[in-house]
């Protein structure tokens, strides 16, 4: 075992050992976790200032920052499938600093620059797979289409666009189609589904 695999071993040692304590740290009420895409965030606002034209009107201009956002998320973000027993909410600037995240992360991210693109129907599902697994992405609806964005997998911005009943028959992660909703929200509401 080299230094790098020994460090790696100890430190999924430490925070399997020390995971009871991360995760009660890490809760978040329904209030703090709609503060998360609330689009305020600076680093979130300096980001999005780069995909905006120079007269930004969100009606004409919307889809073209959305699709460069969304570009950006996708292919400078690595999406990282942790299996560590542990819950965490990473902040913007951490996503930006460290350049790496879960689904649930990349998601909360996304749906953070949409509202501060001024998309105030962006929300973060969760769902549950066919497989029983759980998956995170972002929805909204724009002139009469409904979108999943799903950064966490590379597809085309305009994969997942049209009424809502096809794209939710349409989309799929790892071939797995959504089973159901378990919970969405945004800056706005917190809507948890039950059986």
């Amino acid at each position: 075992m080299d230094d790098k695999e020994a460090q790696l071993a100890i430190s999924k040692y430490l925070l399997q050992k020390y995971s009871d304590i991360i995760n009660e740290r890490e809760q978040r009420t329904i209030g703090e976790i709609k503060n998360l895409v609330d689009g305020t965030d600076l680093s979130v606002q300096t980001l999005v200032s780069e995909f905006k034209e120079e007269h930004f009107d969100f009606k004409e201009n919307y889809f073209v920052a959305l699709k460069k956002t969304f570009e950006f998320v996708k292919e400078k973000i690595k999406y990282l499938e942790t299996d560590m027993g542990i819950n965490y909410w990473l902040t913007a600037k951490e996503i930006l600093e460290i350049k790496i995240a879960d689904d649930e992360d990349m998601a909360v991210f996304l749906c953070n620059c949409m509202k501060a693109l001024g998309d105030d129907k962006a929300e973060v599902i969760i769902a549950e797979l066919e497989d029983l697994h759980t998956h995170a992405f972002v929805s909204t609806t724009q002139k009469d289409n409904f979108i999943i964005l799903d950064p966490a997998q590379k597809h085309s911005f305009e994969e997942f666009v049209g009424t809502k009943t096809e794209v939710i028959r349409k989309y799929s992660y790892k071939k797995q189609k959504i089973k159901r909703f378990l919970y969405r929200f945004n800056s706005e509401k917190y809507e948890q589904f039950l059986e």
